[in-house]
């Protein structure tokens, strides 16, 4: 039964992934801003992302002791903690126009916050929506986070990055006073053998009858499958590893997806939007703040598109448009005219809306379709790991690459791995199409 109170919790679920596209979006506006050298560009970023990874391998762990409410709370802490610091120390930056020691920590911070947020967000929700939901709140998601990114853009062309610390550190704020309404998941309840609580929960969000039911040491669930309670809080947590040793191939093909994924060079236009528009020759800002807004609305439209076509059709095609993109970018970078600068904002906004509508929603959807539902807290967290271990190189690397070679040799580079994505998917991934269209 679906009610008020689920779409409720929906929202600000999607309001939790708002923030974690708040913190993505920053490096851009904030490069900028502080004229970061390249060396503090590529650490600004590796920082954000360091921190991801760092608090989505933590995430179970905490789930699995103090629930999700508990570790969403603990991460907002930690994300309003970071943003506080970056606000203080301006001063000290704007006098130096140099990382200081206080704003390599509030980055860091801010990327574990965004790390834990994202990742026990995810699980959270997987875990109360019906299954008929799923691939909608995959793409719900994405909507969520491309949000909190063209946000981002929007608000760099106001306001200094300081106070834009300051705006996100009261936005997370906000969405910790709406998640303290949330009710815990029942299902975790269940798994700490707490039927009193996983009752209460199952009734707000749903308001029908529990289906588990207690006798004696067995839980009945749905009415024709019993479980020892005493293994429920370890199946879904520490025995997921050992499910899943049957599953290695498997496993590893959802990797090396959500690796070509990062490798698309997205992960390097969302952090470095405007100095990509700069090597185009466009006014960065505005341009960031389009690339944002067409970013956004091809989220919203994507939510529709991955549940009516073949996902395997979508990637194959989304690769081959983002590869011939890429090359025709780095073949007409070096030409400055005011006509190639309008064709460069249109190759922008092709791969955004390409990318938004193939290769963003669905390597994260193919592995939850993918694996049965005992293993699906270890794939969402190992693969929002790699997606993050992927991405600190990418970043990483990017300005400190472009100086030693150039930016056509880098988008050819990303050209060439959208191509090899698009073998890998043709020989490696089955034509699957979502089970669910509700």
């Amino acid at each position: 039964m679906v009610t008020s109170r689920l779409y409720f919790v929906l929202f600000v679920c999607i309001s939790s992934a708002f923030t974690s596209g708040l913190t993505f979006g920053f490096s851009s506006a904030t490069t900028l801003q502080i004229y970061f050298d390249s060396t503090w560009i590529a650490v600004f970023a590796g920082l954000l992302n360091a921190g991801g990874i760092i608090g989505s391998l933590w995430s179970t762990w905490l789930i699995r002791h103090y629930g999700h409410c508990l570790t969403l709370f603990f991460s907002y802490g930690l994300s309003v903690i970071g943003w506080m610091l970056l606000y203080f120390s301006s001063s000290a930056v704007y006098e130096r126009y140099s990382p200081t020691v206080q704003l390599v920590l509030g980055r860091l911070i801010t990327g574990l916050g965004c790390g834990l947020t994202l990742t026990t967000n995810v699980i959270y929700i997987y875990e109360i929506i019906p299954s008929s939901w799923k691939v909608l709140m995959g793409s719900l998601f994405q909507v969520g986070i491309t949000c909190g990114i063209v946000a981002d853009y929007a608000l760099a062309i106001f306001l200094n990055w300081d106070t834009i610390s300051l705006v996100f550190a009261l936005v997370i704020s906000f969405v910790a006073v709406l998640t303290y309404m949330l009710p815990e998941s029942s299902e975790w309840c269940v798994k700490m053998g707490n039927l009193q609580s996983a009752e209460a929960s199952h009734y707000w969000l749903h308001g029908n009858e529990i289906p588990f039911k207690q006798n004696g040491n067995n839980l009945t669930i749905n009415g024709n499958v019993s479980h020892d309670i005493s293994d429920l809080s370890t199946k879904s947590y520490t025995g997921s590893f050992h499910v899943l040793n049957d599953s290695k191939s498997k496993l590893r093909t959802i990797f090396i997806l959500i690796t070509f994924q990062q490798l698309t060079g997205m992960s390097a236009i969302i952090y470095f939007a405007e100095s990509v528009c700069l090597f185009g020759g466009l006014v960065s800002y505005q341009c960031g703040f389009k690339m944002g807004l067409c970013l956004f609305i091809s989220s919203i439209v994507s939510v529709f598109v991955v549940r009516k076509f073949s996902w395997k059709k979508l990637l194959l095609v989304g690769a081959v448009i983002l590869a011939l993109s890429h090359l025709w970018f780095s073949l007409t970078v070096s030409q400055t005219e005011t006509s190639m600068s309008s064709m460069h904002q249109v190759y922008l906004i092709v791969f955004v809306i390409t990318f938004a509508c193939s290769w963003g929603p669905l390597p994260l959807l193919i592995a939850l379709e993918s694996f049965p539902i005992i293993n699906r807290n270890y794939v969402i967290k190992s693969s929002l790991t790699v997606g993050w271990t992927v991405c600190f190189f990418v970043t990483f690397i990017f300005e400190p690459f472009i100086l030693w070679t150039s930016v056509s040799v880098l988008f050819g580079i990303f050209s060439l791995c959208c191509l090899l994505s698009c073998v890998y998917v043709y020989f490696h991934i089955p034509d699957m199409k979502s089970m669910n269209t509700t």
